[in-house]
């Protein structure tokens, strides 16, 4: 039986844009996405009996089919015919319905942990169109670092990794659904996707996040807004703290604020945590996912 054991980074969306509404019922989105370093554990082990088994040592997330590492697992074994039998074990830290894509970033580590794993892999671009069918958050994440997304945000482009910076995570005490969050939406919250595409020309020219931390964006945060006003409480707490920008990530709840150094991010985050709030301070990540050790050895 071989294993390996990996962090699975969460993302947030430095900009996210909604369009209009496609023809086949999805959105067209134009969003910058940005791991950061706040992951679940995912330890997947390649057994010869056959079928899969899921365990959640933590967290609310479902320890069976429903789960996107399940769904990412049956997909490998379609596709190669191999393994016999997949175990995953999951220890969340990431929030679930916050808009951090702890789901996605399981699901795509758990892709990448099987093509580690595997004596003939496939090439990359296989696993890159069963991430896409899983999810968009699916298909970044099996890369992740920065990428500005296009299309439903499974269209991507890979850009140099944005300066480094530190993000103070907010969520209140509630999730949002994301059917729920796109329900919210109106058409005077489309926008041109001329902000996400500007944010990804400064991260690609190198240029300090203070440069342009004023085109951080979110079309779900005005009608999350005004129907919970903790979302522009959060936000404005947080620039109040010093962040330089301060947006709900993905289709919420999460808030996030960026910082230009770890100490703003862990100091925001520690007044969160006194007065009852979940608040985790990262710093941004290069990578969706990282692997920490193979078959009970550490890397």
């Amino acid at each position: 039986m071989s294993s390996l054991r990996l962090a699975a980074n969460a993302k947030i969306n430095l900009c996210l844009e909604v369009l209009g509404r496609r023809s086949d019922g999805y959105h067209e989105l134009a969003t910058v996405f940005q791991s950061v370093a706040l992951a679940d554990e995912v330890l997947v082990e390649v057994r010869e009996e056959p079928g899969i088994t899921l365990t959640v040592a933590e967290g609310a997330a479902p320890a069976g089919p429903g789960n996107l590492c399940w769904d990412a697992a049956e997909a490998y074994q379609r596709l190669r015919g191999w393994p016999p039998g997949v175990s995953v074990h999951l220890r969340k830290q990431i929030p679930m319905g916050g808009g951090l894509g702890g789901g996605s970033a399981d699901a795509a580590t758990a892709l990448a942990a099987l093509r580690e794993m595997d004596a003939d892999p496939p090439v990359l671009e296989d696993l890159r169109e069963i991430a896409a069918r899983l999810g968009a958050d699916v298909a970044f994440c099996l890369t992740g670092g920065t990428a500005l997304g296009r299309g439903r945000g499974d269209d991507l482009t890979r850009l140099a990794p944005s300066p480094e910076c530190w993000v103070c995570l907010a969520k209140p005490e509630f999730a949002v659904s994301t059917a729920e969050a796109y329900g919210m939406l109106t058409p005077g919250d489309f926008t041109s996707g001329a902000k996400a595409v500007e944010v990804a020309e400064r991260i690609g020219a190198a240029e300090p996040v203070a440069e342009w931390a004023h085109l951080v964006h979110n079309s779900f945060a005005a009608p999350l807004m005004r129907r919970w006003p903790v979302f522009g409480e959060l936000r404005t707490r947080l620039r109040e703290q010093g962040a330089l920008a301060a947006e709900v990530s993905g289709s919420g709840s999460v808030v996030f604020g960026l910082f230009g150094d770890e100490q703003g991010a862990r100091v925001a985050a520690e007044e969160m945590t006194r007065d009852g709030m979940w608040a985790r301070a990262a710093m941004t990540a290069t990578r969706g996912w990282e692997a920490t050790d193979r078959d009970g050895m550490s890397l």
